[in-house]
């Protein structure tokens, strides 16, 4: 039961946000350009935003890998 914990904390969290960009995009900016100055008031804030920022970057960029490479071994062509 611990483990939903994580899940049932952050889905909610997520889905808002996803929504909120969807919906209202001009609100939405107006918000990550609020928080975006109040993480240069926090540098500690600010450098847990960057190494997330890079994390994710780079599971983005190993995740297309391994999708590319699953797709030439069961012959699906990318275009």
């Amino acid at each position: 039961m611990a483990g939903m914990f994580p899940i049932r904390m952050i889905s909610p969290l997520l889905a808002i946000g996803i929504s909120g960009y969807y919906f209202l995009p001009e609100t939405s900016r107006n918000i990550l350009g609020l928080v975006r100055r109040w993480e240069e008031h926090v540098p500690v804030v600010w450098d847990v935003h960057q190494r997330v920022a890079r994390d994710i970057e780079h599971l983005k960029v190993e995740t297309t890998k391994e999708a590319k490479h699953i797709g030439d071994k069961l012959g699906i062509s990318n275009r």
